[in-house]
């Protein structure tokens, strides 16, 4: 459960959507969707961790719904896909195997399925770039990955995958990206090559990203005026 926390929710996802959360206008779609995770996130760890941190899960769920009894008396959670989707077989222990099995699931929900394994390796492609921008952050290059263009020659299958993601910038938290595809790239090398340029664009002064529309720091990026317009006309 630690592990999830520091690795998947705050390392990973809270990390990317976190400039959603700030910057997007409040009914934004990919806002509102990020709060409703927000919301079953809050709902089964408070239950998950009930059982080990039991007092401090009575006070954060009472503290959230004062009148929602004990914690202690809710259901435990329940989701649509199933426990154990995404993961080798092979990696997982015989207690684990024998309270999921795969046998007679519908096929959307077995282990191993596509979605996963493409996030895996954009995770996995993830870590390549802020490794390389980090060296540029401690020479102070640059101060924050805000301003760094990673461009990634990859071969055909990493290609594919990074081709599908419409906003790779947002992925790596930075001011733009390029892919490259090389055909001549061995297939089972684990790292594309990654090299990282400094930005020239401008400074957004709310978002802080570096984007085209800005053309002096401090200067709004289309996102953000349109936001700000809409707080001021009371929308």
């Amino acid at each position: 459960l630690t592990d999830f926390c520091n690795e998947d929710l705050s390392a990973f996802f809270f990390d990317i959507r976190k400039d959603s959360l700030y910057c997007d206008a409040v009914d934004d779609p990919k806002r509102m969707a990020y709060r409703t995770t927000l919301d079953t996130l809050f709902h089964a760890l408070v239950r998950y961790a009930a059982p080990v941190l039991v007092f401090t899960a009575e006070e954060v769920w009472g503290t959230r719904f004062p009148d929602g009894g004990s914690v202690h008396l809710l259901e435990w959670p329940s989701f649509d896909r199933h426990p154990g989707e995404g993961r080798d077989p092979v990696q997982t222990d015989n207690r684990r195997e024998a309270e999921f099995p795969v046998e007679g699931l519908d096929p959307g929900l077995r282990r191993g399925d596509e979605l996963v394994e493409k996030w895996d390796r954009l995770r996995e492609i993830r870590a390549f770039v802020t490794s390389a921008i980090e060296p540029m952050r401690r020479d102070k290059t640059i101060g924050s990955s805000l301003e760094a263009v990673p461009t990634i020659t990859a071969g055909n299958a990493d290609y594919e995958i990074l081709k599908t993601i419409g906003d790779l910038p947002e992925l790596w938290i930075s001011s733009g990206s390029e892919v490259i595809l090389d055909t001549l790239i061995d297939e089972g090398v684990a790292a594309p090559l990654v090299v990282v340029s400094k930005t020239t664009r401008h400074k957004c002064g709310r978002c802080w990203r570096h984007l085209p529309e800005v053309t002096s720091d401090g200067d709004l990026c289309s996102r953000c005026d349109q936001v700000v317009a809409g707080k001021e006309l009371g929308a």
